[in-house]
């Protein structure tokens, strides 16, 4: 690969991070009004975005965000096909290599739908939610689905059990190098806070989508915003729910850390 374009590949991760961290901060922001009553509304990625589509001069903001998460789509195939962090090709090194790209498909999807958003192609999220319960309905109609769909499901717990793993450990911080002493802890914590909330949320999703398909009741698959109604109905609701949208916001400020001190480079 030739140096110009590792350069526009680096530009394109960093400009990615970025936009994963301003829709981070938005479905934060956003669920965080809901819980206090201030206003606002429980929201996912989606949401977020049409949100944006709202502001003035949304179009245009709309437009970088989907060049910035289009970015990020294509740093984590880079990552997946390239090894760029040297996981190698044993198992748990495909594994990872594995989560990238599906990471890469998942930010170019959202990509897409913010540049359909922003010229106006499609007024609503996309039928977030809707999502997971086509998936369920799909699998539990063929023969072994339901065990699929729970080993799915499975999965994305233990998705979540990682991200809370890395928020206790701290581990995150190896994907920074050279942030300013005075802020380290401060950034540190926002991160811990940050990981922890979204291993919560993926921890819900897992735990709803192996619900529904052990029930048989696909409806009962949800999302982003399942998993914010899930705590908004337990004990202390809105308490827990407040609690896991400022940790979004603290991850989505964690991402525009890792724009300006992570170390991307293409090998």
């Amino acid at each position: 690969m030739d140096q110009r374009r590792k350069e526009w590949i680096e530009t394109f991760a960093k400009a990615g991070y970025v936009a994963k961290g301003m829709v981070y901060v938005l479905v934060g922001v956003l669920t965080a009004m809901s819980a206090f009553g201030v206003g606002g509304q429980k929201s996912s990625n989606s949401d977020a975005l049409l949100q944006v589509k709202s502001l003035p001069g949304g179009s245009f903001l709309l437009g970088i965000l989907a060049a910035g998460l289009g970015g990020y789509s294509l740093w984590r195939f880079v990552q997946a096909i390239k090894d760029t962090e040297h996981k190698g090709n044993s198992g748990k090194g495909l594994l990872k290599r594995a989560a990238y790209a599906f990471s890469g498909f998942i930010y170019g999807a959202l990509a897409i739908l913010a540049f359909k958003i922003g010229t106006g192609t499609q007024t609503n999220s996309g039928g977030e939610g809707n999502r997971e319960q086509m998936i369920s309905t799909e699998l539990l109609s063929k023969p072994f689905g339901m065990y699929l769909a729970i080993i799915i499901g499975l999965i994305t717990i233990g998705n979540g059990i990682y991200q809370i793993k890395k928020a206790v450990t701290g581990s995150f911080m190896k994907e920074v190098k050279g942030l300013p002493i005075d802020r380290f802890n401060l950034l540190k914590r926002a991160g811990q806070w940050g990981f922890a909330a979204r291993g919560i949320v993926f921890s819900i999703i897992g735990f709803l989508f192996v619900r529904a398909a052990w029930l048989h009741r696909p409806e009962e698959a949800e999302g982003t915003k399942g998993a914010f109604t899930f705590l908004q109905t337990s004990p202390f609701g809105n308490v827990l729910l407040a609690i896991v949208s400022l940790g979004l916001i603290g991850y989505g400020i964690f991402m525009f850390v890792q724009a300006k001190y992570s170390d991307i480079s293409v090998d």
